[in-house]
């Protein structure tokens, strides 16, 4: 069942991908393999944003029917007009060609004349004038290759994952509790599984994302959440490949690429996972040799030496693999990778289309501008510092694209200029439904008081920053220049960028007093992260053909740095083999756990997993919907709140940080605190049925999170509220209730 589960998601992938194809066609002919690798995402994006905004609007349902009506909606706009130049093609060539011999013999020469014409101009993918069908017969091997590459590593994946599922430790319940909420939902915004009566106010697309994919997969969100998580790094891992591949024009440059973005980890692994344990044995120092956990590479700055008001976080692609966690920054991948796909198209028609007398509107509108500002609105949605990120580095891409493509000229900043406002706007547009029902969580920004130490920076920075400044000195040194070579330094520049500047300024929020830069240098290193790991492979295959069209001295020289460049990146990317080892220790066949997200949780509920299954079942026997359940709320990071996580049923409160952070108010989380305890342990039963009302709840469920919590659950009180539905006496002697409150 599982495996079948498994089939029908990569099924439902494969369909989104064809249905795009069209549009790869258009736009990412230039790619190596035709962009047929890029039709995934944006098959899924057209089709889930399709479905998320007529449910935003309140005009259908988020169903699973709906949601397959829409992927028709967008086949029939994708292969349209297709069809329609077919049907006009076969009603051109059935006009009968002219009955005397003259006129005969004219048109066979014009045809002869055509098609020698047409056999001595070179045809390309990128060419106009090739058709659909031509391009799909150019390109079906690349695709055939591309899906074998994506399947494989994502079976791989799942089969290793399979092996340790992780409960409460890591933010799975949260972006569970969101899947399970956005899964029953009617009409967006989803409801905020962990505050009653308020929508999730949090950057829900992500998780909406893969639930879509879920729906039209026919499978469990359970399922639907691992699948969805190996998805984007098989998917990541081949479209890198194919990225890279077609810049450099080499298979070696885009594997490695592809290693460097899905399983490197820092030089911070190098020098405590083995380079320190080795002279400490070697130097037979005293004290306890220093251990190391692959968390460790994320949690640096700030905990080593400790500086109690400047923990830092500085996460990257392969450790949120491992861990598991579906999250916004992770999600938001899909669309980091094809943006940075689509930029590199849109440099290359820059290049070849533009030009100082060009039509202003034409070359600042047009379809790839229109596919970046709609990738930037749904990122605003998904991963909102990836917004701001992006737009500068698109600006970057678009600005000195055009600077050497017609000079530096007057005519740039109107192209800039107009290409950034129309992108905005249309930005603006695309994530307007979403940003009209939310509340941004940030105060402002900040300048910080502490920086990092400069070796601190150089163990998690210093190798690709360093390889950037090399290759960029080597290129101005050589003159060579073309657009290969400008998207890889911009790039670079831009994540560079983006590691300094958590060393001057952070963004405001609820951190601010103990971890004020933690989540700006979290989610901008994280970027920068991705793009070092993408221009990885290219600055080190270009170092390495250079040392082959050189001689003596200089050729050792490039040599030497292409290799020990080559060497580090594989001995940061054996991080991922040491941290699966720790995450997971047992590959047996007895330890397999399978591929529910949802499983340790029932595990460790299992005393209350049939209260919660009967709750389900009493709920949907009632027609009702999405009710209120009452439940105990909890810390961050705890095995609580797992009713409102497994059904996505909204509680009163639910984890106390998140929801802290999601209304940036420690008052609206505390008075929901008091109000929980006072339903469970008050004495006055009119205040219960006051703040019962107040929150309009409809189930009071007591378990054994209920009695561990409160010294004393009021049990008889809570049952003159309404009638009890489910009882259950457990062996400990606890009483587990569901009542159902009667308004």
């Amino acid at each position: 069942m599982e495996f079948r589960y498994l089939f029908q998601f990569y099924i439902a992938c494969l369909l989104l991908n064809i249905v795009a194809l069209p549009i790869c066609y258009k736009l990412f002919g230039r790619m190596r393999d035709g962009g047929v690798i890029v039709g995934k995402t944006i098959g899924l994006y057209l089709c889930g944003y399709l479905m998320w905004l007529l449910s935003s609007c309140h005009i259908l349902k988020f169903s699973t029917l709906n949601s397959i009506l829409c992927i028709l909606l967008v086949a029939i706009c994708c292969y349209g007009p297709i069809a329609y130049s077919c049907i006009k093609y076969t009603k051109s060539e059935s006009v009968v060609a002219p009955s005397d011999t003259k006129s005969k013999t004219k048109y066979k020469s014009d045809n002869a004349t055509n098609a020698a014409n047409t056999q001595r101009k070179p045809r390309s993918v990128n060419d106009d004038s090739l058709g659909f069908f031509e391009y799909i017969k150019a390109n079906y091997r690349a695709f055939i290759i591309g899906e074998l590459i994506f399947f494989a590593m994502f079976l791989a994946l799942n089969w290793i994952f399979a092996h340790r599922i992780p409960g409460s430790d890591t933010e799975r319940m949260m972006d569970l509790g969101f899947m399970n909420s956005i899964y029953i939902t009617d009409y967006m915004p989803p409801m905020d599984m962990w505050s009653a009566g308020k929508a999730i106010n949090y950057y829900y697309f992500g998780q909406y994302i893969i639930t879509y994919l879920t729906k039209i997969s026919f499978i469990p969100v359970g399922y639907g959440y691992t699948f969805g998580l190996y998805l984007i790094a098989a998917w990541v891992f081949t479209a890198v490949f194919r990225l890279v591949q077609t810049i450099s024009g080499s298979r070696v440059a885009g594997v490695l690429s592809s290693v460097a973005v899905v399983f490197a980890g820092n030089v911070h692994y190098i020098v405590f996972s083995k380079i320190v344990p080795f002279f400490w044995d070697i130097l037979q120092l005293e004290g306890e040799k220093p251990s190391y956990w692959f968390a460790n590479s994320t949690r640096y700055i700030g905990y080593v030496p400790e500086v109690e008001k400047d923990k830092t976080i500085h996460e990257f692609p392969s450790y949120s693999f491992i861990i598991g966690d579906l999250h916004a920054h992770v999600v938001d991948l899909l669309i980091v990778v094809t943006i940075l796909t689509l930029l590199w198209v849109y440099l290359c028609y820059i290049k070849e289309n533009v030009k100082k007398d060009s039509n202003l509107l034409k070359t600042c509108v047009n379809p790839y501008t229109v596919l970046i500002a709609f990738l930037l609105g749904i990122s605003s949605m998904s991963n909102y510092w990836d917004l701001p990120i992006y737009y500068v580095v698109a600006g970057s891409i678009i600005l000195f694209g055009m600077i050497s493509t017609i000079g530096l000229c007057k005519e740039v900043p109107f192209f800039v200029g107009l290409s950034g406002i129309f992108i905005y706007m249309l930005n603006l547009l695309v994530a307007l439904p979403f940003n009209l029902k939310f509340d941004k969580m940030v105060e402002g920004i900040g300048v910080v008081s502490r920086r990092s130490l400069l070796h601190q920076y150089l163990f998690l920075w210093g190798f690709p920053v360093i390889l950037s400044a090399i290759f960029i000195a080597i290129v101005l040194k050589k003159k060579r220049f073309n657009e290969k070579i400008l998207y890889v330094i911009l790039l670079a520049l831009c994540a560079t960028g983006l590691t300094l500047i958590p060393e001057f300024v952070f963004v405001k929020d609820i951190y601010i007093d103990g971890f004020p830069r933690a989540n700006t240098m979290f989610k901008l290193s994280y970027e920068a992260f991705v793009m070092f790991g993408i221009v990885m492979g290219c600055m080190i295959s270009y170092i390495y053909k250079l040392s082959k069209e050189a001689n003596g001295f200089e050729a050792y020289q490039y040599k030497k740095i292409a290799v020990i460049a080559l060497l580090i990146l594989l001995w940061t990317s054996c991080y991922s083999i040491t941290a699966i080892k720790s995450w997971i220790r047992d590959y047996s066949s007895d330890n397999w756990q399978g591929f529910d997200a949802s499983k340790t949780i029932r595990e460790n509920n299992s005393l209350e997993m049939n209260a919660i299954d009967s709750l389900v079942e009493i709920v949907e026997a009632s027609d009702e919907k999405q009710p209120v359940v009452l439940e105990a709320d909890g810390d961050s990071y705890t095995n609580t709140c797992k009713v409102s996580v497994l059904t996505g049923y909204p509680t009163v409160l639910g984890w106390h940080t998140h929801e802290w952070l999601w209304h940036n108010s420690h008052s609206y989380m505390e008075s929901r605190r008091i109000d929980v305890e006072s339903i469970y342990s008050g004495e006055d039963i009119d205040q219960k049925k006051s703040l019962v009302e107040k929150y309009g709840i409809d189930y009071i469920y007591v378990g054994l999170k209920e009695y561990e919590k409160y010294e004393i659950v009021q049990n008889y009180l809570l049952e003159q509220l309404g009638e009890v539905v489910y009882c259950e006496a457990c062996d400990s002697g606890e009483i587990i209730e569901i009542i159902k409150v009667t308004h």
